[in-house]
């Protein structure tokens, strides 16, 4: 069934599809509507869709701490969430031209409410527990649906990833030379490619990304909840002592590839170093720690002789320019610029190289997984067939 399917979306000298990820636990829903062909890609439309307060309630209860939800909650969640991918799609569609308007296939990134390792019989092993239903989408859009991708890496012998190459190889066609990508989210994560070699020299998540500084933001008690625009960040000072205590944080300091959850990254917030800085301080110097790690684990990690083009930055962080201000100083003869200027979204980078991957994959390129196995599980995800 699958090889059929794949061959038939093949066939179409132009695909649609729409992609719809969960972009974060507190962060909502990103759609991006793509087409696909010889030629290349674009972006025909994309919207963004928040989660409502109780959704983001339930789900920072379920990820985040020990308090008990009912069991009715949980399946009101999971309906909820549903009904938003739902919801999320029409308002992409209802953006294009009717020419357009029907997608081929869709591609869905559902929220993970939990990853990490289980044990049995003595024996530990990953997994991971979603919410959102695809069959749904897909008997909602009368399209098949694609999902599951981090389940499958896992069962893979991967550790819980998404695929995003060669979608990333792809983005990076847009670039010369190296390119140094780092999405900015609630954690950080750099990818580095190399267009000559069509390579990726290496993916990983290197540390905070707006986690503390929305917390501390919060404490600050910022209008939105969270800095905006840097413009709170602007007015203080990084403490340059605590500054550098932070920063010796023995999980910055592992080597690649490793991976992070926001909530890893809290503890830092009770440093003693920090407990004498006023808020607009205390912000400044967790905006300034967001850049140092990022550069500390560029130095440390990346091995080539030829100094990447620019950092390319995208997600929610990317929109601070007091952090930005930050890149800018610490990686210094590296230009800092926006994924925008390559024509992406700053904030639809990941739901873009997932698409591109899987279109790929769709027509039969190979997508390494992030283990290096070679491992016998097929296909990418999961069918869901309406």
């Amino acid at each position: 069934m699958t090889n059929s399917l794949h061959s038939k979306l093949k066939q179409l000298k132009k695909r649609r599809a729409v992609i719809v990820s969960a972009g974060g636990l507190r962060s909502g829903i990103q759609t991006l509507y793509l087409g696909f062909s010889n030629d290349g890609w674009e972006i025909y439309s994309k919207a963004f869709l928040p989660y409502p307060q109780k959704v983001t309630e339930l789900i920072v209860r379920l990820s985040e701490t020990q308090d008990p939800v009912a069991l009715s909650d949980v399946g009101w969640l999971d309906y909820k969430v549903t009904m938003l991918f739902v919801d999320s799609v029409r308002s992409v569609l209802a953006n294009t031209p009717k020419a357009i308007g029907d997608p081929h296939y869709a591609v869905l990134n559902k929220p993970t409410l939990w990853k990490g390792a289980t044990g049995e019989n003595l024996q530990q092993s990953s997994w991971n527990l979603t919410i959102g239903d695809e069959l749904h989408l897909a008997n909602s859009l009368g399209i098949p649906t694609l999902s599951g991708f981090v389940r499958h890496n896992i069962l893979a012998g991967g550790p819980g990833v998404l695929p995003t190459f060669p979608g990333n190889l792809m983005v990076a066609e847009k670039t010369n030379g190296v390119g140094l990508f780092v999405n900015i989210g609630l954690v950080s994560r750099m990818t580095i490619i190399d267009k000559k070699a069509q390579a990726m020299l290496f993916e990983s998540d290197i540390g905070p990304g707006t986690v503390l500084i929305d917390k501390c933001a919060q404490e600050a008690n910022c209008p939105d909840g969270f800095d905006r625009d840097g413009k709170l960040t602007s007015g203080g000072a990084p403490n340059a002592e605590c500054l550098e205590v932070l920063a010796a944080d023995p999980w910055l300091a592992k080597a690649a590839p490793k991976q992070a959850s926001p909530e890893i990254f809290t503890h830092m917030l009770n440093h003693p170093c920090l407990k004498p800085l006023n808020n607009i301080n205390k912000l400044a110097t967790v905006t300034a720690l967001t850049a140092k790690s990022m550069y500390d684990f560029y130095r440390r990690e990346y091995r080539e002789s030829a100094e990447p083009e620019a950092l390319w930055v995208s997600g929610g962080g990317a929109n601070n320019l007091a952090l930005l201000d930050f890149l800018k100083a610490s990686f210094d003869t590296i230009p800092v610029r926006s994924v925008e200027e390559l024509n992406i979204p700053a904030d639809m980078k990941i739901p873009l190289t997932l698409g591109l991957t899987v279109d790929a994959f769709i027509c039969g390129k190979t997508v390494p997984w992030a283990s290096g196995m070679s491992p016998k599980v097929e296909p990418l995800g999961r069918w869901a067939l309406p």
